[in-house]
């Protein structure tokens, strides 16, 4: 409620009755509303009470106006994960749904964006071989399953480097390209 100063009395104020806005329909009161929230007014809620841009809103035009929030906010997160999606950002993306409750969609960004890293990591594994035979290197890797050696030279193809020779576990991409990685000497 609104309040004027009382006279004579340091900051105290008295209460006033208050004033009542009407508009001519929900249009009418949807583009006012919508234009306080685009200038980043939300609906304050307070207990019982809900003000917009000051002020107090009856219980009906209270829960259109948190309604026209809510959507505007998903749309504005719709659109940033839309934009972080284009930057490549995916598991940004992927929060960004599912903070709007879009599952599937975050989902599929991360699984995108798993096909990408393996991609990006073949692609070093074939560099770092090529770069092991250009300097004549050979080299062993451990297994980290059966501790056994695997011989990886110039010779070496990327078939032979997807499981291990002695005990057939599989060879994580990610460990290999660490392993290279050093001995090629790019750390």
């Amino acid at each position: 409620m609104g309040g004027v100063p009382v006279g004579g009395s340091a900051g105290g104020y008295e209460a006033q009755p208050p004033v009542n806005h009407y508009v001519c329909s929900w249009a009418c009161f949807d583009r006012w509303a919508s234009g306080f929230m685009a200038a980043g007014q939300p609906p304050l809620v307070s207990g019982q009470t809900c003000t917009l841009a000051g002020v107090y809103l009856h219980p009906a035009p209270t829960a259109r106006a948190i309604q026209m929030y809510r959507d505007q906010v998903r749309a504005q997160k719709l659109q940033l994960a839309g934009q972080l999606v284009q930057a490549e950002d995916f598991e940004a993306a992927a929060k960004a749904y599912q903070e709007i409750g879009m599952w599937k969609e975050a989902g599929e960004v991360r699984r995108r964006s798993r096909r990408q890293v393996v991609t990006q990591v073949q692609v070093n594994v074939n560099e770092l071989v090529d770069q092991i035979r250009k300097a004549g290197i050979s080299t062993d890797y451990t297994c980290p399953a059966c501790k056994g050696h695997i011989r990886i030279s110039g010779e070496t193809s990327l078939a032979t480097l997807t499981t291990c020779e002695y005990c057939g576990s599989a060879i994580q991409t990610t460990d290999l390209v660490d392993f290279l990685t050093n001995v090629v000497g790019y750390r």
